[in-house]
């Protein structure tokens, strides 16, 4: 199959909350991406069916952006009175109209956007939507072979070249991932495999371009912005290269503090 922005979305949507309804995030996260936003809404890239969205739009509104209009739907549903605004759009040419204090991308979308053209453009128009003092937050793992993936309760391995692990087992209920790392083009292919009784097995595909944090500085540069500051969780512990397992990474504008 051909795989773009939106397919594990258009195949996951329906059935992602049954799967990651207990992948919620810390209140530290929710705190500072409330902080950052300021007075300005926080655009959200790759929101999903809401986890970080609809806690966050408690405290300051919401601009959500996926790529999966089955995502968007999902999210929309949800979103009773909050100040949420959905958007299905690619990340690629999405642009706020106004500038912001806030863009960010949590929970590994920047390397979800799987091309090295898509990543380029999304940062590019992520300094255009900055304000002078706003910031441009990536949170994600650091690709190391052969290591545990930093993705919730429930995570996959990220392999040599490949694997196949169990991912999550429930009444009922078995998620499989098996993954390849094609490790010259800087890419990670893997698939959720999901064995329900009484059902078809059902796969959701998934794909990855990763880069090291000092690669993604350098395309950062190249899009116009500077690294600010750089976490290995979100108490602001300090990232140590070598053992940190992620990173949550601030850019701003090259030229402002």
């Amino acid at each position: 199959m051909t795989y773009e922005s939106d397919t594990y979305g258009e195949r996951a949507a329906d059935r992602y909350d049954d799967l990651y309804g207990d992948f919620t995030p810390p209140p530290e996260q929710i705190l500072l991406l409330a902080a950052l936003a300021g007075d300005t809404p926080a655009v959200e890239i790759g929101s999903g069916t809401g986890r970080v969205t609809l806690p966050l739009a408690e405290r300051v509104p919401v601009v959500a952006v996926d790529a999966s209009a089955e995502m968007t739907d999902q999210l929309t549903k949800k979103t009773g009175s909050l100040p949420i605004t959905p958007v299905t759009a690619d990340a690629a040419h999405y642009a706020h109209a106004t500038p912001v204090e806030l863009v960010f991308a949590c929970f590994n979308t920047f390397f979800l956007l799987a091309k090295e053209d898509t990543q380029r453009a999304f940062l590019t128009r992520a300094a255009r939507m900055l304000t002078p003092a706003g910031v441009l937050l990536i949170e994600t793992f650091v690709p190391r072979p052969g290591e545990q993936l930093p993705d919730g309760p429930h995570p996959g391995v990220f392999p040599e070249r490949q694997t196949v692990s169990l991912k999550r087992l429930a009444p009922g209920t078995s998620v499989l991932f098996t993954a390849e790392n094609h490790r010259d083009e800087g890419e990670f292919h893997y698939n959720e495999v999901v064995l329900s009784d009484g059902a078809l097995p059902r796969v959701l595909p998934g794909q990855m371009r990763y880069w090291q944090p000092e690669e993604i500085d350098v395309l950062a540069a190249d899009a116009g912005l500077a690294l600010r500051e750089r976490w290995a969780d979100w108490n602001r512990a300090p990232y140590e290269p070598g053992t940190s397992p992620k990173h949550i990474t601030l850019y701003r504008r090259t030229g402002h503090s």
